[in-house]
């Protein structure tokens, strides 16, 4: 079995498993999603024989199947707001910039999740 995809990052690129005719096995790799949105990943699974597994018929010798899948990634945590609010009186109609301090995420942010909102309100 071998998992492949650029936006993940399995915690085994291939593991090999026995599953004798007529029978089935589920199997579960740990893979971290290295962005948010639509991530690509496949799965592709090779017939061979390999130390005690071997297949019944070696005809299937070097089948190989594979499987690609569209996986809609969300970002995970608890949302973090910050607001910050200013009140600025205009005097003299003469025209003032307001400057905004930068957003300072956290460490472990996740890529692609932090957003920013700027509301202005009042006579405009």
């Amino acid at each position: 079995l071998k998992l492949d995809g650029e936006d993940v990052e399995p915690s085994e690129k291939t593991k090999e498993i026995c599953v004798k005719g007529q029978s089935s096995q589920v199997v579960s790799i740990g893979t971290k999603a290295l962005k948010v949105g639509d991530v690509n990943i496949s799965a592709s699974l090779e017939i061979s024989n390999f130390g005690d597994c071997q297949a019944d018929k070696a005809a299937n010798n070097g089948f190989v199947d594979r499987l690609e899948r569209p996986l809609l990634v969300k970002p995970e945590g608890i949302p973090v707001e910050k607001v910050e609010s200013d009140m600025v009186c205009h005097k003299d109609d003469k025209a003032q910039t307001i400057t905004m301090d930068k957003l300072q995420l956290p460490d472990q942010v996740v890529e692609d999740s932090a957003r920013m909102l700027t509301f202005v309100s009042g006579d405009v």
